[in-house]
């Protein structure tokens, strides 16, 4: 189940999350400091670039770690105890991550052979949808003479002022994944990925309940363009009706006070 908790919902973990590379100890202080800050902005101009690309996706591109990524993902599409919907995902993650600029493993042919694999055998699904224009992209730019490299687009990379995950306004108990639905008016979708987890048999209680946890703080947060107060005050409902027992009752049930006092 770990793999569930990473695919549909793209929490941070900790213990799964890849490791920096060892050698890095071995050079100098400022060295590292300057590897850091790389390493930083590759994932910060991964996501910015792709908004469709998972937290985990992000975290293998910026460690070079896409083959363990990949690995991790084709156990879910393996299992086919979850839905062809939560399948397809974990095919176009994989192909996100290969055609990712800024990935030092960035291989245009695999991730084509992947999402051509998600069109055949789940034509109907989200993810296929999605899939089209992303082979169309990797089409476009194979006929470009030029092929920069991660770390040349890098040199040139400016964040977007409005993409501060760490903006203080923002809920801490939000994930990223949450975060960057509100700061790119994109809620309706994270909120599609959150509804599968609550669908999908396979999916065990605890995830359901940060799902609807999550579903309820992006509605209320006032960074969301599209904020709807009534929708996020069901799904707390929702979280305390069907969990009483949860360990986020406490903190769904202090956001929900917050919401039904606030005029």
């Amino acid at each position: 189940m770990r793999y569930a908790l990473l695919l549909i919902l793209s929490f941070s973990l900790a213990a799964c999350a890849p490791t920096t590379p060892l050698f890095i100890a071995q050079v100098t202080t400022h060295e590292v400091e300057q590897w850091k800050e790389l390493k930083s902005r590759k994932m910060a101009a991964a996501l910015e670039e792709e908004g469709d690309l998972f937290t985990y996706s992000a975290k293998a591109i910026r460690d070079n770690k896409s083959k363990k990524a990949e690995e991790l993902y084709m156990t879910g599409y393996y299992n086919t105890q979850y839905s062809d919907e939560v399948r397809a995902i974990a095919l176009y993650q994989i192909g996100l991550m290969y055609m990712s600029r800024y990935n030092d493993e960035r291989d245009d042919q695999h991730a084509l052979n992947v999402f051509y694999k998600l069109l055949n055998e789940f034509p109907t699904s989200r993810a296929a949808e999605r899939t089209e224009a992303r082979i169309m992209m990797i089409r476009q730019r194979s006929d470009s003479t030029v092929q920069k490299t991660s770390r040349e687009l890098l040199a040139r990379w400016k964040p977007s002022q409005a993409m501060d995950l760490n903006r203080p306004s923002l809920d801490p108990d939000l994930t990223m994944l949450s975060r960057r639905a509100i700061l790119k008016d994109r809620v309706d979708e994270a909120e599609e990925l959150f509804l599968l987890a609550l669908s999908d048999p396979a999916i065990q209680p605890s995830l359901k309940q940060d799902a609807l946890y999550q579903l309820g703080l992006m509605q209320l947060a006032s960074d969301n363009p599209r904020r709807n107060r009534d929708k996020g005050i069901a799904y707390l409902r929702r979280l305390l009706v069907q969990y009483p027992d949860s360990p986020l009752a406490s903190k769904a049930a202090r956001h929900l006070d917050q919401a039904l006092n606030r005029q």
